[in-house]
């Protein structure tokens, strides 16, 4: 029987009672597929952990169902030098925008990954609201799949395909909501007595976000807005991260992956596949094994919406290498780059 299960009242019922009972299911959300648990419920937040093999150091994201749940998950009152700063953004909400804030007491440390803050979000998908409403708990919810993998964007990325091993037999359910919009995960920043700070771009941009908080992108991400680096690169897990994301390899394909201009020149191996941003001219495209255009007018957030399950796709297709296009770091454009960088770098020199 197939876990994946339409978002039926009935369905979200037993998903809801599933939870409460400490057990893992797969929800969408506007962003990627979560793995979802009681983020009250220290040893169903061992079972993410365990399920994705993720280390105790990479935090997750608590996700909430209303501003007026946010004591669920964050210690309130806040001070007002930080209840100004999220002031300036809680009309994004419900939205891919993650916050991070001193965490409530009941927030466990595995949560946390030991630190006094916690992430917390609102998703906007209208599936994941009616879930949270039914719960009298936050839900922690991480990507569903095996961590540093390519993030699944529809309902049957988590049902036991290849690129799963394993993590399908922790999954009790898949609630079925459709390809998600946004296809990367929500912008992440921490709101901090000395001022906000950009740890992963997402579905909402950093000049967003600067422009409301009256700040340039700059002093936001620590980067000039030209940047293609990643605002935070760790090598490795050895040290608690404030966020999720801030791996330098992240969200890697098994096959290796590297941008067309890093492979000018490069002697290429026999099969080769290409994400394209808009269509290639029929004698460049008939160089590749394989080819996935995301748009057809190189329109950004239909790439970012296609990019995560074209790598899959490509993932599969027992490829040498894949080669993939690149765009300005601006607007969603940052996002986009943040997660290809990531991606390559398993595999660079």
């Amino acid at each position: 029987m197939t876990l994946i299960q339409p978002a039926s009242d009935d369905v979200l019922d037993r998903a809801a009672a599933l939870l409460a009972a400490g057990k893992l299911i797969a929800i969408p959300t506007e962003t990627v597929y979560g793995l979802a648990a009681n983020a009250w419920d220290r040893d169903a937040v061992a079972k993410i952990f365990a399920a994705k093999q993720r280390p105790a150091t990479n935090p997750l994201i608590v996700h909430i169902a209303a501003v007026d749940r946010m004591d669920q998950a964050v210690k309130m009152p806040l001070a007002p030098v930080l209840q100004r700063q999220l002031d300036c953004v809680v009309g994004l909400w419900p939205g891919p925008l993650t916050v991070v804030l001193p965490r409530a007491d009941r927030i466990s440390d595995s949560v946390t990954a030991g630190r006094d803050t916690v992430a917390v979000r609102i998703p906007s998908h209208p599936v994941a609201l009616r879930l949270l409403e039914r719960c009298s708990f936050p839900i922690a919810a991480p990507s569903a799949n095996r961590s540093n993998y390519v993030s699944p964007t529809m309902a049957k990325h988590c049902d036991g395909a290849k690129d799963q091993p394993g993590i399908h037999q922790f999954i009790e359910m898949v609630i079925d909501g459709g390809d998600c919009d946004f296809g990367v995960e929500s912008t992440i920043v921490a709101l901090r007595p000395e001022g906000p700070k950009l740890l992963r771009p997402g579905g909402v941009s950093a000049e967003s976000l600067a422009e409301r908080f009256g700040i340039s992108v700059s002093d936001l991400t620590g980067t000039t807005a030209e940047s293609e680096s990643p605002p935070d690169a760790i090598s490795k897990s050895t040290a608690a991260m404030m966020a999720p994301g801030m791996m330098k390899e992240h969200y890697s394909p098994t096959t290796p992956l590297m941008l067309c201009d890093s492979a000018t020149g490069m002697a290429l191996p026999p099969r080769v596949g290409r994400i394209a941003f808009k269509p290639l001219p029929a004698a460049d495209a008939a160089r590749y094994t394989v080819v996935e255009t995301l748009s057809d007018s190189e329109d950004l957030h239909e790439v970012a919406k296609g990019l995560f399950a074209a790598l899959r796709r490509l993932d599969h297709t027992g490829l040498d290498l894949i080669l993939i296009d690149h765009c300005e770091p601006v607007g969603i454009g940052m996002a986009i780059m943040d997660r290809i960088h990531r991606a390559a770098a398993k595999h660079a020199d």
